[in-house]
């Protein structure tokens, strides 16, 4: 195998690069002394570098020694290939010491890279010394490893003794051969990876409550590819039916979000004079007296790894403590068009946050993307009407629908893509209702649109539910629908595994009665082991046990 074909190269990979070396002799002889009078040694034939994501430092540069023989009167050194940055040398009588300075990390990102050094002894190739032939040459390969970046995991917490699927992102996951996933000790049970190498779905078997770190491994890494994020699983909870206190003064909810990792439930209630954040810790089997931080708050949502609350009053994203609700510094929305403000935000899985606009007229209005990291909120260059989106569980997308009552004609649906932070609308349906949430399950294999258009996740329409549904989530999986039917005054089931072929689906079971009436204006959610939903309306919120069926 030629050199040329040793040296890995890649898109953009750097031109081949020499230094040389003259008048390393104050004379020189007749003719060339040929390979035996000017041999080139080197001290190694092999360097390797590693760095551990390509967000590190560059690894420190190494050295080694080319010594040569006695009618060598001119010393070359090239290298070549990705790994490589630049070479220099320092000569010293008949030896050289050459320093290989290593590519940064970021600049070639996470993979397997390869360059070569040749060093090359000339002598004189006639008595004058005009001209000058190569005599021996050695080749030193190096070898550099960059290991690709762990990220995240979504969802961060889930369920035990239940098997699922997680997203876990990073970079450079289709830079290593052979790649699987571990969870702790216990390896995924399949793994697959997207076109790109940046995230990765792995599914995990059932497993004992704890925090399992997220290992990956891959057959040509040389040793562990590191890794700090976790999967934390957590106990089901069985949450016995009861009803939760509004704040004085409320007469609506506009968002409920449960905690999984801390047993807690939060709502953002309309509530005078300044619409608090409102969070009802469970302990010891018990629900505590709610606490509260008020800033004229009109949504929340609980970021990707769970380390913060992001909560929008009309004009500004302000981070909260999940647990004190102490406030953090408010980052303010630029170019708020007239009569408009916020209205609701989802996180998806890279922890960026989808902020959607109302006005108070008719109109669409562009959204807003807010990233915590450089605690800055963007326009994200799409206009919509009073939109509403709801983010699935595992933060790949999120569904999105607007609309006002004004409307006379059917207006988009839109798929919100976490990857590439973009919506479409291709092959979504046209609808122009706006007052029933959209329920989509954990991997977006199942969407209820208008509370009644029950849809796969390439949205062929697959049944429908009553219209009295006035509130419906899934089970995670996707099998189940949970709706608050006004005119049976509780909750039905519905088997939405199957498909009704677009006729309506039939209730399993009677109706499930509240512990109380929860108001009107119903917001509903789903504990991500399915064994729990939160009804909250105007009056109060309920807790009620999914109906086992």
């Amino acid at each position: 195998m030629s050199q040329e074909e040793k040296v890995h190269y890649l898109p953009g990979a750097r031109r081949v690069a020499g230094l040389l070396l003259f008048g390393l002799l104050a004379g020189c002889g007749g003719g060339g002394g040929g390979d035996d009078a000017a041999p080139v040694q080197i001290s190694t034939n092999a360097i390797a570098f590693s760095a551990t994501s390509p967000s590190a430092a560059a690894p420190a540069a190494q050295t080694f020694t080319a010594t040569f023989g006695k009618d060598v009167v001119q010393l070359s050194v090239v290298h070549s290939g990705d790994a490589i940055a630049s070479t220099s040398s320092v000569q010293s009588g008949r030896s050289a010491t050459i320093t290989i300075t290593p590519s940064t990390p970021s600049s070639i990102g996470p993979g397997l890279f390869q360059g070569a050094v040749a060093v090359t002894g000339y002598t004189c190739a006639d008595t004058t010394c005009s001209r000058m032939a190569a005599g021996s040459s050695a080749t030193v390969m190096v070898n550099y490893q960059i290991s690709p970046i762990v990220s995240s995991v979504t969802p961060y917490v889930t369920t035990s003794g239940a098997s699922d699927a997680v997203i876990i992102r990073g970079a450079g996951f289709r830079a290593f051969s052979s790649l699987n996933v571990r969870f702790g000790d216990t390896a995924a049970t399949a793994v697959t990876i997207n076109t790109a190498g940046t995230e990765l779905s792995a599914t995990y078997p059932a497993l004992a409550a704890g925090s399992y770190t997220v290992h990956l491994e891959a057959a040509n890494h040389a040793g562990e590819i590191p890794s700090n994020v976790a999967l934390l699983v957590v106990d089901p909870v069985a949450f016995a039916a009861t009803t939760l206190d509004h704040p004085a003064s409320t007469t609506g909810v506009r968002r409920l979000v449960y905690d999984a990792e801390r047993q807690a439930l939060l709502s953002v209630t309309d509530t005078a004079p300044s619409n608090p954040i409102v969070r009802y810790q469970y302990a010891n089997g018990a629900w505590g007296a709610p606490t509260q931080a008020a800033n004229g708050f009109l949504d929340v949502a609980l970021s990707s790894t769970g380390t913060q609350l992001f909560a929008i009053n009309g004009s500004s994203v302000v981070p909260v403590d999940p647990v004190t609700l102490a406030l953090g510094t408010a980052v303010a929305a630029p170019s708020l068009v007239t009569n408009s403000a916020l209205k609701n935000i989802v996180v998806g899985y890279d922890n960026l946050a989808l902020i959607t606009t109302s006005l108070t007229t008719s109109g669409s209005t562009q959204g807003y993307l807010y990233d915590p990291v450089g605690g800055t909120v963007g326009l994200n260059g799409t206009s919509l009407n009073n939109a509403t989106p709801v983010m699935a569980a595992n933060g790949a997308g999120a569904m999105v629908v607007q609309g006002d009552p004004t409307l006379t004609s059917d207006v988009a649906t839109y798929v919100y893509s976490s990857a590439g932070h973009a919506f479409s609308s291709t092959g979504t349906p046209t609808l122009r209702q706006n007052t029933v949430a959209p329920a989509v399950n954990r991997s977006f294999s199942r969407v209820v649109l208008n509370g009644t258009k029950v849809y796969d996740g390439n949205f062929s329409l697959l049944g429908t539910l009553p219209d009295t549904t006035t509130a419906v989530v899934l089970r995670p999986d996707g099998n189940r629908a949970y709706a608050y039917d006004s005119a049976a005054g509780g909750i039905l089931v519905y088997d939405i595994s199957v498909d009704r072929d677009e006729a309506a689906y039939t209730a399993l079971g009677a109706v499930t009665p509240l512990a109380a009436d929860p108001g009107t204006g119903l917001q509903m959610i789903i504990t991500p082991d399915g064994g729990t939903l939160f009804v909250g309306g105007s009056l109060r919120i309920v807790v009620q046990p999914a109906p086992a069926l």
